[in-house]
This record gives structure tokens, sequence and C-alpha cells, in this order.
């Protein structure tokens, strides 16, 4: 076999095969044998048939036979003997095949980039402090209050944007009703009537009060209830009947027990050590992204364009889906589309140059992903979703998820390791002067 390699782009290259006859002729044989051995002629016993009738009834088939395995065979070849990486399908050339003669066919196919990395041990971190403040825990305790709040009836005063309505709506186009409902609660901030996306609602509703009616232009999506007025404009009248205002309750002994703690006291100890635990993840999610950063500055080499294309195409139509799902006008997500190819081009490259690098630096300093270290994981996640070991082991078996698991903690171990090697700076967070605080600064001065 003779093979030419040619770079005809980034990580591209078109592989040109030239395989003589004799390859082409011994290949012949072994299929037209295969097929004598299986083929039933009517006259003939199995394996018994002449060959210029097998050649006449079945040379088509042996034809492909023989081209799927000369090919397939070059190839896999190519590959081994020029510790090629190919990444996605091979593009085969148009080639005929005629027995007696070489043959000749090319086949491009892009690859994964090679590279070599600077020193990425000792990088230049930040950290910043992590600190809990009583303003952190009263945040947090609010919060828990707003989820244990409960509707209470606005007899007087306006709409407001925490607020919910319960109202009789009509949908019409020209004067005539083609949709209504009662008695529907509708959350003000929200941006749904029922099935129907109404994108400006609360601008809508903020300000009115019970007993008045709000009009709105709608669109009626490809969802409508009534499928012949799908996808036409339409007008909604909203008749308020009632107001609903979330109550929260106070913060004290009461709230803790709702949630299972027998004082505040004691719920504001669990605050700060979980609000400690969180701040400690983000502060080192934050020394990884750095190090992501650094290491994307490093890794100056060209990327395969088709297989970036491609993903970008994957990663912008699950965006516009996400936006069609959300109701967004197609005009709308028609107009930001190249700012979205662009943003999802950008996140393609950034994520596989990132696989890339993670995975040069575990082969280079051989880490490696034991069974410990993914049975460990697997409990992790059982726990999280209240299954045994086993079950969510089955279940990742089902998703075919183990190797991404793998993948996942390999890349894990490799940042552990980067970071355990960086030279880490703590840095002070500025300290946000109240207004009381620069009030008495002033007084001073006088």
């Amino acid at each position: 076999m003779n093979i030419e390699i040619e770079e005809v782009g980034p990580c591209k290259k078109l592989l040109k095969f030239e395989i003589p006859k004799e390859t082409i002729d011994d290949e012949w044989q072994k299929q037209l044998k295969e097929v004598a051995r299986m083929a039933k002629v009517p006259g003939f016993r199995k394996g018994k048939a002449p060959r210029k009738l097998l050649e006449k009834n079945y040379g088509d088939k042996i034809m492909d036979d023989v081209k799927r395995a000369v090919v397939s065979g070059s190839y896999q070849q190519a590959i081994e003997e020029n510790k090629l990486s190919p990444i996605g399908d091979p593009d085969i050339g148009n080639f005929d095949l005629e027995l007696g003669k070489p043959l000749k066919f090319e086949i491009t196919l892009e690859v994964l980039p090679t590279f070599e990395l600077g020193d990425y041990k000792g990088m230049k971190l930040q950290r910043k402090p992590v600190s809990v403040t009583d303003e952190d825990i009263d945040k947090a305790l609010e919060t828990i209050s707003k989820q244990k709040a409960q509707l209470t009836i606005v007899k007087t005063g306006k709409v407001k944007v925490e607020d919910f309505i319960i109202c009789d709506c009509e949908v019409g186009i020209n004067d005539e009703v083609v949709w209504s409902d009662q008695e529907l609660e509708v959350m003000v901030s929200g941006s749904h009537v029922a099935d129907i996306n109404v994108p400006d609602l609360k601008d809508r509703l903020v300000g009115a009060k019970s007993g008045d009616k709000v009009s709105v232009d709608v669109e009626l999506g490809d969802s409508f209830s009534v499928e012949q007025h799908r996808n036409k404009s339409a007008k909604m009248e909203i008749s308020i009947k009632e107001i609903k205002r979330p109550k929260s309750p106070k913060i004290d002994d009461e709230l803790a027990k709702q949630v299972g703690y027998d004082t505040l006291g004691e719920l504001k100890e669990f605050m700060s050590k979980r609000l400690e635990m969180e701040k400690k993840r983000m502060a080192e999610g934050e020394m990884q992204e750095q190090i992501s950063s650094k290491l994307i500055e490093m890794a100056d080499f060209e990327m395969p364009e088709d297989m970036i294309k491609h993903h970008t195409n994957e990663r912008l139509h699950k965006y516009q889906l996400d936006l069609v799902n959300k109701g967004t006008p197609q005009e709308e997500i028609e107009k930001h589309t190249e700012d979205m190819k662009s943003a999802s081009e950008e996140a393609v490259v950034r994520d596989f140059k990132m696989s890339l690098v993670l995975e040069h630096i575990a082969e280079k300093e051989r880490i490696f992903v034991t069974e410990d270290d993914v049975n460990r994981r697997i409990s992790e996640m059982a726990g999280m979703y209240g299954l045994d070991a086993a079950g969510m082991k089955k279940q990742l078996e089902k998703m075919n998820s183990m190797s991404n698991l793998r993948h996942q903690l390999r890349e894990s171990k490799t940042l552990n390791l980067l970071m355990k090697e960086a030279n880490i700076e703590e840095v002070k967070e500025e300290v946000k002067k109240t207004t009381k605080t620069k009030t008495k600064a002033k007084q001073k001065e006088k």
C-alpha cells in the first residue's frame, strides 16, 4: 500500500491511497470463497456452484464487500502507522474499483491537535478569605422565611410585583371570544396566563386594583388550546377579582421549629456552617476558573474547524429551542442569532481546549481514575438522589454515563493537582462602608 498525507486545513488531513492490484485480487478471491461457502444456488449443492455463476449472480455484492474491506483495512493501517487521532467521521471520496487494476482513493479526516504546554505547575492564584457575616446569616434566614410564606388576601391596595391574582380571563379575535376561563390564579411576576404567553404581564398588572379590567395584546403560540387560532394575534382581557400577597413568618424560634430546629440559635449555627461550606466551594471554584483561564492562554494551537462548527450549531439550536420554550418571539430570536452563534462557538472552543489540555496533563502526570474513585463518587451521587449505590450505578450504566463519569473524575483529579502545586495568595476583601459609617467619619472631620 502506498499512502501520501497532506495538510489541508487546521487539524485536517488528506490521505491519498494507492492499493496494488494484487491486494484487490486477493481480497476478491477471499470474498468469492465466502460467498461460495454460504450461497444457495438452485441445482447445486451448497458450496459447489461454479465460480462463473457465482460471479454473475453475486458480482455486485462481492465488489461492495471488497471495497468495504480494502478501504477499512487501509484506513486503520494508515491511522496506526502514522499515529493519527481522528475525530468525527472520515469523508471518503468517490472511486471506482476494477479487477486487475490498482485502487486509488482519498479520505479526508480531522484529527486531534498536537501541542506542548509551558510550565503549568506553580501557577499564581488568588484566593478570597472565607468568612460568614451576620448579614449573610440574616439574608439566609430571610430566604427561609420567604419560602415559608403564605398567601393572604389584600382587601385594599394595588397589585405589587410579588403578588398573585385571582382573575377571569377572555381572549378575543376581531371581537369574537375564542377562549375564556374563570378563577385563574396568575403570578404577577410571571409571563403566562394559563398556557398563553404574555411577555409584558407584570407591567400591565402592577398598580391595578381588585375589580379592574386589564387589556393586553398577545400572540397565540403553536400550543394554544384552540387549534384553529394558533399563532394568531389576539386581545386578552383580565378581570381582577382578588389580590393575594405572600406573607412571610417572623424569624424566631417558631420558624426554626418549622424547619427542624428547636431554637433560632440552633438554626443560625447550622446556617453559619452551611454558608461557610458554600463559600469554601465558591472560593475553590473561582480558583479553578483562574486555572482554566491560565491554561487556555497557554493552549495556543489551532482547532479542528468542522468539529467546532458541528458542535457550535448543536449548541446554537439548543439555545434557540430554550428561547422558543420560554415564549420568546421569533423575530427577537433571529435578531440575536449571530451573537448567540459567536457565544456558542467561543464556549465550544473553550470547553474542547480545556478538555484536551487537562487530558494532556493527566497523561503527562500519570493521573488515573481507580474503581475506588468511581465507587466513592457513585455513593455520593446515590445519597443526593436517595438511592443505594448499586441502584445509582445501574442507572448510570443504563444512560451510558460511566465513561463520562470517569472522564470528569480524571479532570477533577488533574485540577486538584494543579491547585496543590499552585502559589496561592490570600486576598483581603475590601470593606464596604455603610452610609452610617461615612456619616460618622464626616462628623469626626468637622
